[in-house]
């Protein structure tokens, strides 16, 4: 029940209540009325949840699903609009474009979707999830994971990367959590891998390790959409984002460095953005589990770059 404190507990008592009970949640999620993603059950045993899992498609294809065996408790997190389902797949896929770019073959990632991955105690469901290809068992791990939510899930979003590092067992290289504030048109990126501790341990017996390897936030960026921005030709601060045509080393995986025509017609002033904690980094070998070959490299998404994806998350929602 971890960053779930406020998400009030139902008992369960069959799939024609879990069913109401997500459909009137979601109900208010695209209303309005309401900023809880989460459901949780109580009393949902491994049998209970295998006839879920049967009776999905009634349930809704927007939910994601995470089960603790040990605890009987069922996590659902509703995924009923736009903005939640497009934050993640637009990351996704920028990064997956990005791979191609490099000269990568379509099939070298696959990837996961909403698959169910079974850790120590529990199991769960990722938004966006890729592997690479020489992962060829069916049950192996993502190596990178997107998830996303309202910025008033992000306690749960944290501990979700936590649960993927640690029951992995470090399989899972990178995950992407994106934190969303419809409001203030704010995005929030946090990349968390495993690092080792800080901090000096003593060595005993019982703490060989004295640096452990720990589910850690390695980044964390904002996107900010300025209010009321004006179109101006003067130069702006290196913090707002602007088109970016300066080239970049040929091992580093740029999204888009290609200048735009001068005449381009525009419906109005494009917004700007203040981009904080830029850029977001993705490593080629967390991900593809081998060393790049140039012109191969890190995923880059510069300020230029977030900047551009943000817009497109915001004009698809709004």
């Amino acid at each position: 029940m971890e960053a779930l404190q406020d998400v009030p507990i139902h008992q369960y008592i069959g799939i024609q209540n879990l069913r109401r009970c997500v459909r009137a949640q979601s109900n208010k999620l695209q209303a309005g009325r309401s900023n809880q993603q989460f459901l949780v059950f109580q009393g949902v045993t491994k049998d209970h949840l295998s006839k879920i899992d049967h009776e999905r498609a009634s349930i809704g294809k927007h939910t994601r699903m995470t089960h603790d065996t040990d605890a009987d408790l069922l996590i659902i997190k509703l995924m009923p609009s736009a903005e939640h389902e497009i934050a993640h797949i637009s990351l996704a896929t920028r990064f997956v474009f990005a791979t191609l770019r490099m000269g990568l073959p379509e099939d070298y990632l696959c990837p996961l979707g909403g698959t169910t991955f079974h850790g120590r105690m529990s199991s769960k469901e990722a938004d966006s999830a890729y592997k690479p290809v020489s992962r060829v068992r069916k049950t192996d791990w993502p190596t990178i994971v997107f998830e996303s939510g309202l910025s008033e899930s992000l306690t749960r979003l944290r501990h979700d990367a936590k649960w993927w590092l640690t029951n992995s067992g470090g399989d899972v290289k990178i995950v992407v959590i994106i934190s969303i504030t419809p409001a203030e048109k704010r995005l929030r990126v946090e990349k968390w891998c495993f690092h080792p501790a800080t901090g000096h341990r003593p060595l005993t017996r019982t703490n060989p390790n004295p640096n452990p390897l720990v589910p850690t936030r390695m980044q964390e960026i904002t996107i900010t959409q300025n209010p009321a921005a004006q179109p101006s030709t003067a130069a702006q601060p290196s913090t707002i984002a602007q088109p970016s045509t300066i080239a970049q080393p040929s091992t580093i995986a740029q999204l888009s460095t290609i200048a735009q025509p001068s005449g381009t017609i525009q419906l109005g002033p494009a917004p700007s953005y203040a981009i904080t904690g830029a850029p977001l980094i993705l490593e080629f070998q967390d991900v593809l589990l081998r060393a790049p070959v140039p012109p191969e490299g890190d995923v880059i998404f510069t300020t230029a770059d977030l900047s551009r994806w943000a817009d497109a998350f915001w004009r698809y929602v709004t």
